[in-house]
């Protein structure tokens, strides 16, 4: 019989040189071929340990996203109007980064107002109870301080001369094919619209010029 080669001990913790006495031999003992078993029954326990982790939250991810779709459902326009308004405004204040008051001309400065608006406000020409329909109007909203939007009711004498250095007098005037002149239902906007403003305003990272 031919003598096989030596060969090192596939046990890491030996690695001592051995002649195996028959083909496929790797451990030099009983000792190590014991010990290799064990290290790949630890190994296997674990992998089994970790796809069950990962399969109980997919299981979790996807029941959160059932509860998430089943909430949405039972949500009236009056929330879907206030989420979609809220990012939408989120939105105003970004694109007007660095921009005064569109009123009084102020700069506007505020901790944290990109987030919160707790200095800067998203003033509408045409207020929402007047024209619901350009409340998601982006021609028709623009960043101001709190004291012209809420205080002053949007001053809107100041507000409409530097809405038209903004955006051109044809958009502002009383033209029939002015865009805040136009003829629409009270109540337009979807569900669906609402969602598109609500998702579209935490992408955005950085102002857009109109």
């Amino acid at each position: 019989m031919v003598k096989l080669p030596r060969r090192k001990c596939a046990h890491k913790a030996c690695r001592q040189w051995f002649h195996p006495v028959r083909d496929g031999q790797v451990v030099c003992s009983f000792e190590c071929a014991s010990a290799i078993g064990k290290e790949q029954t630890a190994k296997a326990r674990e992998a089994a340990k970790q796809k069950e982790a990962k399969r109980q939250r997919t299981e979790e991810k996807e029941a959160r996203q059932r509860r998430k779709a089943k909430g949405e459902s039972f949500k009236s326009k009056t929330q879907w109007d206030k989420e979609a308004q809220s990012a939408f405004n989120r939105y105003i204040r970004i694109r007007d980064g660095g921009k005064p008051c569109v009123s009084c001309g102020s700069p506007l400065i505020g901790k944290s107002n990109y987030l919160t608006g707790s200095a800067i406000d998203a003033s509408h020409y045409r207020s929402r109870g007047a024209a619901s329909h350009l409340k998601f109007n982006v021609f028709n909203v623009h960043s101001a301080c709190t004291r012209c939007n809420r205080q002053l009711s949007g001053n809107a004498v100041e507000y409409r001369i530097h809405l038209i250095e903004r955006i051109g007098l044809d958009r502002v005037t009383s033209r029939a094919d002015s865009i805040f002149h136009t003829c629409r239902e009270s109540n337009p906007y979807s569900p669906a619209e609402h969602a598109r403003w609500r998702s579209a305003g935490p992408a955005i990272r950085r102002p857009h010029e109109l």
